[in-house]
């Protein structure tokens, strides 16, 4: 064969070749299967857009939660058609979150140092039941609030939900993005003009008492011979008492029990403020240079001190204010909550040269000053025939059958059973709004 035939046979045979090759190819592909990711194409993972539980600008990001308290996570589906796989979020809101509701808030709360004892209650308001009690610095979920952000729905480190009151924790991110889901309904309190004061302060230096070791069933009475004497709140511990209208102060009289007839150190005839606080004036069983007062708080580790003096001052009144003042500090500082009375008589005036009513004004302005409770006993002795008082114009009455602890109508215008009606609701609130 000749060179030039064999180079045609040659380019023959490879043209054919790559033919074949070429259709072997286009076979393939035509019956290809869907190419391997990872393989031949690369792995996007497309955003999903911001987080329902992420914090809006501006907020501070919430604190890590503990494993004891899982915040719930919205429930996220992938949608497998379309080229942009984009996760689809589903969340259902609800006016008032369930345990097995989505919750999207990343609002958190803590409960302040404190904030021990702070009640978890079933629905917002006083008037809620209590459902649990948390601890200092607990943290919690906020799902819910009040529309003045007064109370909050929250997850407790225990998993239950309820309502604590806004004062006692302080917020992590925007209340703003918490819906309102409850609206706070408190406990019918009876209305008494007369006492004042019960706030959040209080309930701090209760707290303050606590850890200093005091007993929070347990209240000491400093005063005067209107105070030191058998018909001021002894009945309640006697069993000799009649509430009639007021049936609901009777858990009040069971939780102080033996507080009502304790003998005071430092409710004595005669006291003033400055002998309350002259260490000359201390009965025996105190410590040396220990005054009446040191001597009774460090003997009786009291939650509570009824305070009702200055009758006694009517002829010092130009210092009572400065002596009055070391009582009200010396009380707050040893976790004591005082509850400032006022008094039936202006003898400060009348038998000497201070103005008219000095004393319970002072008394008043410094309840404010100092933001303590108030029992303004002035104001429910008024009304009565002579004050309450008897003819001397400054030791209280007694009904001539000498039941002081009776609140019927016929025996409600003798002042010792009004000092003991309002001593008793001034008991009864610290103990439903302070003592827990």
């Amino acid at each position: 064969m000749s060179p030039r035939r064999k180079l045609l046979v040659v380019v023959a045979v490879e043209v054919l070749a790559v033919l074949a090759l070429v259709a072997f190819l286009v076979g393939v592909l035509l019956h290809a299967p869907a190419p391997i990711p990872g393989l031949f194409t690369a792995v996007i993972t497309p955003s999903p857009g911001p987080s329902l539980t992420a914090p809006l600008a501006g907020t501070q990001s919430p604190p890590a939660t503990s494993a004891a308290s899982p915040l719930p996570a919205a429930s996220a589906t992938t949608s497998t058609t379309g080229t942009s796989p984009t996760p689809a979020v589903s969340a259902t809101a609800s006016v008032s979150p369930t345990a097995s509701t989505a919750v999207s808030s990343s609002v958190t709360a803590q409960v302040i140092a404190t904030g021990g004892g702070l009640r978890l209650r079933q629905s917002p308001g006083t008037a809620g039941a209590v459902l649990d009690s948390l601890s200092a610095l607990d943290l919690l979920q906020v799902i819910g609030r009040t529309v003045d952000n007064a109370w909050y729905q929250v997850i407790a480190p225990s998993g239950k939900q309820g309502w604590v009151n806004a004062v006692w924790v302080t917020v992590t991110g925007n209340m703003q993005t918490v819906a309102v889901t409850g609206k706070a309904v408190d406990a019918p309190v009876t209305s008494v003009s007369y006492l004042t004061g019960i706030t959040a302060h209080a309930r701090q230096i209760f707290l303050a008492g606590q850890a200093l070791g005091n007993q929070a069933d347990v209240f000491s009475k400093v005063g005067d011979s209107n105070t030191d004497n058998p018909a001021f709140l002894n009945p309640f511990d006697l069993g000799d008492y009649s509430l009639g209208p007021y049936s609901d102060l009777e858990p009040t009289i069971g939780y102080f029990k033996g507080s009502f007839s304790r003998l005071s150190d430092a409710a004595v005839g005669g006291y003033s403020t400055a002998k309350a606080l002259d260490p000359k004036q201390a009965r025996p069983g105190c410590a040396g240079g220990e005054t009446p007062l040191a001597c009774e708080y460090r003997i009786n580790k009291p939650s509570v001190a009824l305070i009702l003096l200055g009758t006694g001052d009517q002829h010092s009144w130009q210092g009572f204010e400065a002596r009055y003042r070391t009582i009200i500090e010396y009380t707050i500082q040893h976790g004591i909550v005082p509850v400032l009375m006022t008094k039936a008589d202006d003898l400060e005036s009348k038998e000497d040269t201070a103005p008219v009513g000095f004393t319970n004004d002072t008394i008043r302005r410094l309840a404010l000053e100092y933001d303590v409770p108030l029992l303004d006993l002035r104001q429910a002795v008024d009304p009565l025939p002579n004050k309450g008082c008897k003819a001397d114009g400054f030791h209280y009455n007694s009904p001539p059958d000498g039941q002081t602890a009776n609140f019927d109508a016929v025996h409600m215008i003798y002042g010792f059973n009004m000092r003991n009606l309002t001593a008793l609701q001034a008991l009864d609130a610290l103990r439903k709004y302070v003592l827990y």
